[in-house]
């Protein structure tokens, strides 16, 4: 028998954290807003991570939800963040306050010169 037609489909998302709008250390949830594949706006992905910083890969597996208060957004059941690897991740990791003292600017020079 087929699959139920009122259970939601689940779906993949994958790309680069832009910023985090929301992360609790305590409980690991977060809203990180990313530049996903196929997807002109950034995208609000509400899932657990015990820790998730700008410039971050993302993937996640889940479904996307209409939230009265916040709108569109993607509900990660799984979502993995990775080191950055591109330069565009660096700098968006160094700048995003992660590291005392570097700011956007600082860390856009500190990308081009290494």
């Amino acid at each position: 028998m087929g699959a139920m037609s009122g259970a939601p489909t689940q779906e993949a998302l994958a790309g680069l954290v832009e910023r985090v709008a929301f992360h609790s250390e305590e409980s690991g949830f977060c809203v990180p807003r990313a530049k996903a594949r196929g997807h002109r706006d950034l995208v609000a992905v509400v899932g657990h991570a015990a820790a998730i910083s700008a410039g971050e890969w993302i993937t996640a597996t889940g479904e996307w939800v209409n939230d009265r208060a916040h709108g569109q957004q993607f509900r990660a059941r799984f979502l993995r963040a990775s080191a950055p690897t591109s330069a565009e991740g660096v700098g968006k990791c160094l700048g995003s306050g992660m590291v005392r003292g570097v700011g956007p600017v600082y860390a856009r020079k500190l990308v081009r010169t290494f």
